[in-house]
């Protein structure tokens, strides 16, 4: 009778503390996984803040470099314009075709300058807004070169914070960084809808376009990538040798 009794405290007190063992185990994954969660937040907050700098250390980089090429470059071809302006009556008729055509350049020259500044300098974006902004740029880029961009806006776009905002338009002059550098493209095509609250931005180019399984991810795409992670939106690009290259980028809006 004893022994039995004795059996059964044995097994009872082992069940206890097999459980209680069991409840300690799971009591220490969920105390692991919280703070595994909690880690993983903070590490993501840390990139989102370092990313929020670098972001910000760029925009008053550019900011200043607005300003110097309005403030130095573009006066001091103005002054030259003037300069040779004066000098144009002196000069003998048929010397003067140069001094006609350097004239010529240096208005278009002025020109760049001031659309160039226009759109590095952010706070512009406030004034002018991201669709205008955009044809500025659009203008300037068929400028450079033999390039045709069609522009098209779908649906009413709907408001957006002036990080998104800065965010959208960055990526739209890296992308079109990366087609004149790149591409080798005569023809792109720009579009901006909203429709069933979500914005997109495409751009497909006619260019030459790459194996994106070959191709390993450089600085342009990774930057484009981490924009659209800190506003929130989906990034996604597709390319095939000499058949072009077309980039979205979709943002689901609050309603």
């Amino acid at each position: 009778m004893n022994d039995k009794l004795n059996l059964t405290i044995a097994i009872a007190a082992a069940t206890i503390v097999m459980g209680l063992l069991t409840i300690f185990v799971i009591y220490f994954v969920i105390i692991y996984r919280k703070k595994q969660r909690a880690f993983e937040w903070q590490k993501e907050m840390f990139k989102q803040a370092l990313l929020q700098t670098e972001i910000e250390i760029k925009e008053q980089t550019l900011n200043d470099i607005s300003r110097d090429l309005h403030d130095n470059l573009g006066q001091v071809a103005s002054l030259i314009k003037i300069n040779l302006n004066l000098a144009l009556p002196n000069i003998p008729a048929g010397s003067s075709g140069k001094i006609t055509e350097s004239l010529d350049l240096l208005k278009q020259l002025i020109q760049d300058i001031r659309s160039l500044s226009v759109s590095l300098k952010g706070e512009n974006l406030t004034r002018f807004g991201l669709v205008k902004m955009i044809e500025k740029d659009i203008i300037r880029y068929q400028s450079i070169g033999e390039l045709k961009i069609d522009f098209h806006v779908i649906g009413n776009l709907p408001s957006f914070d002036k990080s998104t905002e800065i965010f959208l338009y960055r990526m739209t002059q890296e992308i079109f960084n990366n087609i004149l550098k790149h591409a080798k493209a005569n023809k792109v095509e720009v579009k901006m809808s909203y429709t069933n609250s979500i914005f997109q931005l495409s751009i497909n180019d006619n260019g030459i376009g790459f194996d994106i399984s070959q191709q390993p991810q450089g600085a342009g795409i990774i930057n484009l990538k981490q924009r659209c992670e800190m506003i929130g939106a989906e990034f996604n690009i597709q390319s095939k040798l000499n058949q072009g290259t077309t980039i979205n980028i979709d943002k689901k809006m609050e309603l």
